[in-house]
């Protein structure tokens, strides 16, 4: 399987274009974060009028005013914490609730193209980096924001105190850029790599536990050993190159934090001796620039949620970048009863274990039953699969009923015909699967489940059509599993029924009264199936033989 991606959108663009849709919740926090920011200066405000008051003479009224107002200044800087924490919550609540959707249509309307160059639910895992897409934008909306903010009222407070103090303001700056833009070059993409080799990682595991049989073949524990090695490998490289980047950033904060504390603290006490800053001013300052800079200090936690972040947005897009079928065409003319088929010098797609085939002209007339059969069934298979519109012919064209598939919206189409290939079970009751949503009275449901033979298997079940079915069918056997999936297409009643060895694989006692119901003269539907069944055959008014790349059709009992 392909594991390459080619986002349609760099991380950073996507986490812009993400903000863009959130910006109403995410402009709010940021005005909450100002006004933390302008109350965060009460305390050395305060300090500053504390220190100048005593050293003018110790009055107790000052004092208790000055209290008092920082004591309203700090539960006010509270208040906004609570308040900007609860909006970050329904910021993290609604994210979810986003890509959950937005996955979910994308994985429904992928197309069969791109399953199969991708292993699509393996690539489902990556779903779980929204969960770092909140934790990590939280911590960087509460924390990184909230200290660039203060840290830029910080500064402007600073600057008024003195010339010197602004010029002290402008190296912060300019040492913040070099150690963010120079020192953490390449940071998104070796964080992103390390993410890829997490995953691949767990791809790998994945295999381990489809394939329990492979470690017990002869000497295959040992490959699977140095495989499992590769996979380890592959991640430590991805982190150290990672952790280059971090730690180089982490080193240079460091080294800021030391040298801005040490600066800051020569230059006040110069200008203090100098009478050109009180000692208030340089408490003060010496605060606000403690605040400032114990941020340095826990810049490295800041920088690897920025990095977990944008690698998130890059797995997520891994999702959101499938590509999908088709949204455009009209709906089909209103029609009854069983579909007409036309192929006129159709080339069906090639693909991996696909016969190649030569173009097709064939007509099918309603209520048609034609097998097609051949030493391959999986070129058969794309025939059915252009039928249904999950692939496009190479050449020519499909039509229904006179109209050509490429005109009609495909869930239009997908209304009028069905096709079943495997078991397909989601995790719900009997009658779930059945319905899928759709309003089928349950006479109808009894009548499907009757024609596949299964209606009286699941009545015996102690909670019958209530029963809870897991994703593998299960209380059911895979067989009845299939026998349920082909029920459910045909409880929608089609127009066009298209099966690809679904009746081959069924019990012989159940195919033996299931075949005949199926292929019923007077049954609603036209049938089209791939299969190699002697019985199928037997039953089909028409048949079509791929041999040697072409597709012939007869009647049945002339080839």
């Amino acid at each position: 399987m392909d594991t390459s991606h080619s986002p349609s959108l760099h991380p950073l663009a996507r986490l812009r274009e993400l903000a863009a849709l959130e910006r109403e919740d995410i402009g709010a926090v940021i005005a909450y974060s100002v006004g933390i920011g302008v109350m965060s200066l009460a305390t050395p405000v305060a300090v500053q009028a504390l220190v100048n008051t005593i050293a003018f003479g110790a009055l107790l009224q000052p004092l208790v005013v000055l209290t008092l107002v920082l004591l309203v200044c700090l539960s006010l800087n509270n208040l906004l914490l609570g308040v900007q924490f609860y909006v970050v919550e329904m910021l993290q609540r609604r994210l979810f609730v986003r890509y959950l959707g937005e996955a979910g249509a994308r994985l429904q309307g992928v197309c069969a193209a791109a399953r199969d160059r991708r292993d699509v639910p393996e690539l489902v895992n990556r779903f779980f980096d929204v969960l770092t897409v909140q934790k990590a934008g939280a911590v960087l909306l509460l924390e990184a924001v909230a200290y660039l903010l203060q840290s830029f009222i910080g500064m402007i407070l600073l600057a008024f105190y003195h010339p010197m103090l602004l010029a002290f303001d402008l190296f912060l700056l300019g040492a913040l850029a070099f150690i963010l833009l120079v020192l953490g070059r390449g940071g998104v993409e070796t964080a992103i790599a390390q993410s890829k080799a997490k995953y691949a990682a767990v791809a790998w595991l994945e295999e381990l536990a489809r394939n329990p049989l492979l470690g017990k073949f002869a000497d295959g524990e040992s490959y699977l050993a140095v495989r499992t090695d590769q996979a380890a490998r592959g991640y430590l490289d991805a982190c150290a190159n990672h952790f280059r980047v971090v730690m180089r950033q982490n080193v240079g904060a460091l080294a800021l934090h030391a040298l801005a504390g040490t600066l800051l603290l020569g230059m006040g006490g110069w200008m203090v001796i100098e009478r050109q800053l009180s000692l208030g001013q340089l408490i003060a300052a010496e605060l606000v620039v403690g605040a400032m800079i114990y941020g340095l200090t826990r810049l490295g936690k800041v920088l690897d949620n920025y990095y977990e972040l944008a690698a998130a947005m890059d797995k997520i897009g891994h999702l959101l970048d499938l590509p999908q079928e088709r949204g455009d065409g009209a709906a089909p003319e209103r029609a009854a009863g069983p579909a007409a088929v036309q192929l006129r010098g159709v080339t069906p797609p090639q693909g991996l274990g696909r016969e190649p085939v030569a173009p097709i002209d064939m007509d099918i007339a309603p209520g048609d039953r034609l097998a097609l059969t051949g030493a391959r069934l999986a070129g058969l298979g794309a025939v059915l699969e252009l039928l249904y519109g999950l692939r496009s012919p190479l050449a020519g064209s499909v039509r229904l009923d006179g109209q050509d598939l490429r005109e009609i919206k495909l869930n239009e189409l997908r209304r009028s015909v069905a096709l079943v290939r495997d078991t397909e079970i989601v995790h719900g009751t009997v009658l779930d699967n059945l319905r899928l949503g759709r309003d089928i009275p349950l006479p109808e449901l009894y009548t499907a489940l009757r024609t596949v033979g299964l209606l009286e298997e699941l009545l015996a079940l102690p909670d019958g059509l209530n029963t809870l079915l897991f994703h593998h069918a299960g209380p059911l056997t895979q067989e009845q599993g299939l026998r349920l999936t082909l029920a459910r297409a045909i409880a929608g009643r089609p127009r066009l029924l298209l099966l690809h060895r679904v009746l081959d694989r069924m019990d012989n006692r159940v195919a033996q009264t299931v075949i005949p119901e199926l292929l019923r003269p007077d049954a609603p539907w036209t049938l089209v199936t791939a299969t190699n069944s002697p019985a199928v055959l037997a039953h089909c008014g028409r048949v079509g033989r791929l041999d040697g790349g072409r597709l012939t059709v007869t009647e049945a009992g002339h080839g």
